[in-house]
């Protein structure tokens, strides 16, 4: 695919990180880059500094994600490229030992659970919004 301005692209956790460096190369080819985060105020300045659109997206959120695309299709038109970079690190070990007591710890599910919510879950959930590739919002899969 040839990247150019009649291109418009959905960056997901564009507001940093790999995002934002995803972001900014495909907007120095002239991709119409609509940046998604939570993060509103980073992901408006990334935005403003490519010539780009933000939109709040919480990828755990189907509503959040279909209001999302369609303000960017309002602005930009059908998209032709996706790139999911929204993620969280939650890097803990799964058991471990307190060192004063020698009480077990383990990782609290609640916080993995958060980590596969967006980073699994929410990488499906925007593909499968965008599933409808006539150009209408996606099929609500959950």
């Amino acid at each position: 695919m040839e990247l150019n301005s009649s291109v418009a692209a959905i960056v997901t956790g564009g507001a940093s990180g790999l995002g934002a460096g995803t972001a900014r190369m495909l907007a120095t080819h002239g991709v119409k880059v609509a940046v998604f985060d939570v993060n509103e105020e980073a992901g408006t300045q990334v935005a403003s500094e490519i010539g780009g659109t933000f939109h709040t997206c919480d990828v755990t959120d189907d509503d959040s994600i279909a209001s999302a695309i369609d303000a960017a299709r309002e602005k930009h038109g059908q998209e032709r490229l996706l790139i999911n970079c929204a993620g969280v690190v939650m890097g803990r070990r799964v058991m471990k030992k307190d060192r004063e007591t020698g009480a077990r710890m383990p990782h609290d599910v609640a916080s993995f659970s958060k980590v596969v919510s967006i980073n699994l879950i929410g990488t499906f959930a925007m593909i499968a919004e965008l599933g409808d590739w006539n150009g209408g919002s996606g099929s609500r899969w959950r």
